[in-house]
């Protein structure tokens, strides 16, 4: 699956005693300890797409390779994409990696919010064979090579694996049984004791009985809402500690979570906040500045600026997020701020493509381009062609 420039020793990085006055106190800053305290030798991922999921999970059994950098390889039928790796790469990989342990096929999570507020499953096949921790793992060699976090996890889900109190979040808008969250809003609605007795009757799936409701304690109008809890407890928390204990255990790969969790930045690592989302505001707050700023030396530079700055102005959500990815290769923002480079294609100024970078983040603005539709239309392909790139020959301008 993968081979390496050399065969490195089996070991742990070390991590440094700091003083208190010299103690890192951010992700980045202790992302970055890491980063120089793993090995000099770059360990060479060889990764078919078309069995991506297989060839990370035979790389990530291997405990050789976790304290040394990666550059991978990708092929497509075993064709491989001679690129330069200084990054897009394995940013590229590890999104679709995540995206791989998404797979309803998997059945590793459940959830709403498409795609957010994530919990795991009791999924015993995935247990038995470490998915979840190979996914913790997975995230945190993500994060020392430059990749994106895994901001899809629940809240609650989040405390539990940060060892904090994690009642304040649970919430019954993030319940996937549908069955369990209709039984407590009849438990909720009941207006007496008639009436929550006969919710209580009609609990065929048994949630009472598993939940660790205590069997000679009767459920009255006074303590269903103590019931609410524990059943909210027992669906989001206490039926998953199995999968939640051994991401968990994944996470702490070379202690990145003892060494992180307690700053405020992990958060969004595991789970989504509004900035972190990749939206059109997201994405002029990083371009805008950067365009503005261009130099434009003719005509046809200054009329490139001028058309992506309106090209700017009218950009979707869903765009925006397809144009992040196009200039970087991954679907979601980095946990460190990406910061995004423009240019213009002087080194083929005929193209009428905009080209990206992605080993520097960087935007190549074409300026083949007569009219601002002409423009606009450019830059809708690039977006719904993903991450293949284009340029006026046949050869891939992605890096």
């Amino acid at each position: 699956m993968g081979n390496s420039q050399a065969t490195p020793t089996r070991s742990h990085v070390p991590v440094p005693s700091t003083s208190k006055e010299n103690e890192i106190t951010t992700l980045a800053g202790t992302l970055e300890e890491m980063r120089r305290s793993l090995r000099k030798v770059k360990y060479v991922l060889h990764v078919e797409r078309l069995e991506l999921f297989p060839c990370s999970l035979a790389y990530l059994k291997n405990e050789e390779y976790d304290n040394c950098p990666i550059d991978v390889v990708m092929s497509t039928n075993g064709q491989k994409e001679e690129v330069l790796n200084s990054g897009g790469p394995n940013r590229e990989y590890f999104s679709l990696l995540f995206k791989e342990f998404l797979k309803k096929e998997h059945d590793l999570f459940e959830g709403h919010s498409e795609g957010r507020n994530l919990l795991p499953t009791n999924n015993e096949k995935a247990l038995s064979h470490k998915y979840y921790y190979f996914m913790g793992k997975s995230i945190v060699l993500s994060l020392l090579n430059g990749g994106p976090g895994f901001p899809y996890l629940a809240p609650c889900v989040v405390s539990y694996i940060k060892g904090e109190e994690y009642m304040d979040n649970l919430n019954i808008g993030i319940v996937y049984n549908t069955l369990l969250r209709h039984f407590i809003r009849r438990i909720n609605a009941a207006k007496n004791e008639e009436e929550l007795l006969s919710v209580l009757e009609d609990d065929s799936e048994r949630f009472v009985d598993n939940c660790g409701w205590p069997k000679n304690e009767m459920i009255t109008m006074k303590n269903r809402l103590e019931l609410t809890q524990i059943l909210l407890k027992w669906e989001l928390i206490g039926k998953r500690v199995a999968a939640l204990d051994q991401l968990r255990s994944g996470l702490n790969v070379l202690d990145l979570l003892n060494r992180t969790k307690h700053m405020p930045e992990f958060n969004k690592i595991l789970m989504t906040t509004n900035v972190e989302k990749v939206t059109a505001s997201y994405l002029k707050t990083h371009l805008k500045k950067a365009v503005m700023e261009l130099e434009a030396g003719n005509p046809s530079e200054k009329a490139a600026k001028k058309h992506t700055l309106a090209c700017l102005k009218i950009l979707t959500d869903e765009e925006a997020t397809e144009l992040f990815h196009f200039i970087t290769g991954m679907s979601e923002p980095p946990v460190e701020d990406l910061p995004i480079e423009v240019e213009f294609n002087r080194t083929n100024p005929k193209s009428q493509l905009p080209e990206a970078l992605t080993c520097i983040q960087c935007l190549r603005i074409p300026l083949g381009n007569d009219t601002q539709v002409q423009f606009i239309s450019s830059f809708n392909k690039a977006m719904s062609m993903g991450r293949y790139g284009f340029s006026s020959r046949d050869s891939n301008s992605r890096i």
